[in-house]
């Protein structure tokens, strides 16, 4: 078994690493009082870019349909500060796939950077709306995910 690379290890995530881009803007209640963005707004904008994935790029309706993705974990590395009234450009690919579950790898780009100014990760365990428990992924959501496939970090 490896150990996992510490966090300040990891290379930050560059632009050409991810295939789906979505736009997001700061608020002015974004920044803190350091003038720079607040650490859970950067949350927040992984949640959006995970929701603008689903609604732009899957052909079946995860927010009604039986089977339902849950957040079973995250994480965020800080690389730059983000302050608004700068525009941000989310990224998402998918990292690992298994049978229940997937792991997206996440960025936040100043516009126009190459380099992530934040990277992560989330997963998903999809389950069964009623029961919450576990079931494999459905077929076409696999295949949606299987077009956005990037390296593990």
């Amino acid at each position: 078994m490896t150990a996992e690379k510490p966090s300040s290890r990891i290379a930050p995530a560059r632009r050409g690493d991810f295939r789906f881009f979505t736009e997001l803007q700061t608020r002015w209640s974004d920044n803190d009082m350091f003038g720079h963005l607040n650490n859970v707004t950067y949350y927040r904008f992984f949640e959006a870019v995970v929701v603008d994935f689903f609604l732009r790029e899957m052909r079946v309706d995860l927010f009604k349909g039986d089977t339902v993705p849950f957040a079973a974990e995250s994480t965020c590395r800080f690389r730059k500060a983000l302050s608004w009234p700068q525009a941000v450009e989310g990224a998402f690919r998918v990292e690992h796939m298994g049978t229940s579950s997937v792991r997206y790898g996440l960025a936040l780009f100043a516009k126009g950077e190459e380099e992530a100014a934040a990277d992560g990760h989330w997963v998903h365990v999809f389950v069964d709306r009623e029961t919450q428990r576990p079931v494999p992924i459905p077929d076409e959501v696999r295949a949606t995910f299987a077009r956005f496939a990037g390296v593990e970090r």
